[in-house]
């Protein structure tokens, strides 16, 4: 039966659909599990990935790569259960320099080079059980390549006679019962700076035979029965359900993993870009005293996160070199009413601050009033300077008291010649 049968088999609930599935995959999902959690943990977690796989089987959209999409499930029950180290050395080790070596990686590259090598993953579905691209993927998958070889040759030469190279034999014999991670790590920076050692690098045993010499874990006859009595017992329903549920969500192709992280990670950045227009928004306003939209020639931020090719012209304004942008000030300031209609001139706050005008008050003038009605000026009305005003009211017309004096002198001399004319005409008359 072959794995686009099995997937149609699963999807119509075939009775016999989920033995057939553990026939034909059980034992190579069983093994990746052994190698990242051991032979407790493999067990449960080969349980858990059947439970995901019958509950969503309708997700995948390629049957042809149900194998794929099991690695994937039991990678993330795995990485469920994850703990420090790796798992105890089995008994009868072929080889126990190849496992030190292979168990001395980070866990991500073991992770990697057990996908590729012992399940013949190529990049593209390596890098779709990891959630990466298949060039990132086969990037990771060389350098770990690397990194294992450099381990072996240091495993090597570690067990070998260090007669050859006198510092080598006193750094091994001064990690004698310590860290055997540490002891590997010295060895190591030593190969790349000895000029005796160094030619072992070029001799490096390949990533795939290192792999070759590892023990293949045997999986027990009981799992079966653990496993598929999970299926038929009522009493784990509730256990079933709740494994489908955390084994969710899917991507488009069914598959889980860091897709659905990086995805959160966008919509994150998203948000964080938004609430950085804001805040640029209220800086501006703030500074300003206005809305970014009702200044000439300024879009508002928002519209140019979304709108790149807006013109370079459109912000920011069109503004004289060295010369600070108009700000408007916190507190008005009084002006004449000659330069009432003239625009005010912006200053900058923090700057320089603004001087008042200085208030003109004109000079009241009498207005004229009809003949035989008393002299009266109309009070002035309210001025715009910030000081109170007197009301000035014109004083009467000066009266030039010389001129007044010397016409009444005038007038006095001329009756009394009158008077003496008349006197002396009289005396005329008498004599004659």
């Amino acid at each position: 039966m072959t794995d686009r049968d099995l997937v149609q088999a699963l999807r119509a609930r075939d009775p016999g659909a989920l033995a057939a599935l553990y026939d034909a995959h059980a034992e190579g999902v069983y093994r990746f599990c052994w190698f990242m959690l051991g032979p407790e943990g493999a067990q449960v977690a080969l349980r858990d990935t059947m439970i995901a796989a019958e509950a969503h089987v309708d997700a995948l959209r390629d049957p042809d790569r149900l194998y794929v999409w099991l690695l994937a499930l039991a990678r993330a029950e795995c990485r469920r259960r994850w703990q420090a180290g790796s798992p105890a050395e089995p008994e009868e080790a072929p080889d126990a320099a190849a496992w030190h070596a292979v168990h001395g990686l980070p866990p991500d590259d073991r992770e990697i080079l057990e996908l590729s090598l012992r399940h013949g993953l190529a990049a593209a579905d390596l890098g779709t059980v990891l959630g990466l691209s298949a060039r990132h993927a086969e990037a990771l998958r060389e350098s770990a390549s690397l990194r294992l070889q450099d381990a072996i040759t240091a495993e090597v030469l570690a067990r070998r006679d260090p007669g050859d190279c006198p510092a080598r034999s006193v750094l091994v014999a001064d990690a004698e019962g310590g860290d055997p991670d540490e002891r590997r790590a010295r060895v190591v920076n030593h190969i790349f700076s000895c000029e005796t050692c160094r030619p072992h690098r070029a001799r490096q045993v390949s990533a795939g035979k290192v792999f070759a010499l590892l023990p293949l874990p045997v999986m027990p006859d009981t799992v079966r029965v653990r496993v598929m009595s999970c299926f038929i017992d009522p009493e784990l329903l509730a256990y079933r359900r709740y494994v489908a549920r955390r084994a969710g969500p899917l991507d488009p192709d069914g598959f889980p993993g860091t897709r659905v992280r990086r995805g959160r990670h966008l919509a994150v950045g998203a948000l964080a870009a938004v609430a950085a227009a804001a805040v640029v928004v209220v800086l501006v306003m703030q500074v300003t005293g206005e809305p970014m939209e009702n200044r000439a020639g300024v879009a508002a931020p928002t519209a140019r996160l979304y709108t790149p090719a807006a013109t370079v012209s459109d912000y920011p304004p069109k503004v004289p070199p060295k010369v600070p942008p108009p700000v408007r000030t916190l507190d008005p300031v009084e002006e004449s009413p000659e330069s009432a209609t003239a625009r005010p001139r912006p200053t900058v706050l923090g700057v320089r601050y603004p001087r008042p005008a200085r208030a003109v008050v004109p000079r009241p003038r009498p207005t004229r009033t009809a003949q035989g009605e008393p002299p009266h000026t109309r009070p002035p009305g309210p001025r715009p300077s910030p000081t109170p005003v007197a009301t000035v009211t014109p004083a009467p017309e000066p009266v030039d008291l010389e001129l007044a004096s010397t016409t009444q002198t005038d007038d006095s001399d001329h009756e009394h010649e009158h008077v003496k004319d008349e006197r002396h005409g009289r005396r005329r008359l008498c004599r004659s």
